[in-house]
């Protein structure tokens, strides 16, 4: 017995480090699923907008000089607009993000949201309509300018050092996708 009370302090001490370890533990596999379940929705959501504003860059193509987007059939692609498949694809990724992210995040979204609706205002424009070029590169500066914000507030909710030019790089000096797209 005299023996048992002398290891008692031992055992005592690797219970507790056994129950911290799984409290901490717990506590850390708990946050990792929460960024990755965050970092999942961004990306859904950006990639289901960058869909969206494709088609209706490709609807616009035809009516823009020097646009670097694949054309689109207009009537196809407003078909396509209308389709649930696309509404769906942004409203899911929408609702999952506000489940998840902060109100900076969200507030980001939105107006990446609100700027790519924009833009489908000018793939709505009847042919018989001159089309306003000078309004669509305003409008495609605005979707950008908003979605450098939300990665921005997504990086920034994530810890991630932020991006020190902008995510829209890729869009200048004429590459794939060039502002002008």
């Amino acid at each position: 017995m005299d023996n048992l009370l002398a290891q008692l302090p031992a055992l005592i001490g690797v219970a507790l480090g056994v129950i911290g370890t799984l409290a901490t533990t717990m506590v850390t596999d708990a946050a990792r699923w929460r960024r990755e379940r965050f970092y999942d929705a961004c990306l859904r959501y950006a990639r289901a907008l960058r869909r969206y504003s494709q088609l209706v860059a490709g609807i616009t193509a035809g009516r823009r000089p020097g646009a670097t987007t694949p054309a689109v059939d207009p009537a196809l692609g407003l078909s396509r607009l209308s389709d649930e498949e696309i509404d769906r694809a942004v409203t899911d990724a929408w609702e999952e993000l506000c489940l998840l992210a902060d109100a900076d995040t969200v507030d980001a979204a939105r107006k990446m949201r609100v700027a790519a609706k924009r833009m489908e205002a000018f793939a709505r424009v009847g042919a018989d309509i001159e089309f306003d070029l000078d309004g669509w590169a305003v409008q495609g500066l605005e979707l950008r300018r908003a979605r450098d914000d939300f990665y921005r507030a997504a990086r920034s909710r994530m810890g991630v050092k932020a991006l020190s030019t902008s995510s829209s790089l890729i869009h200048r000096e004429g590459g794939p996708g060039s502002g002008r797209g």
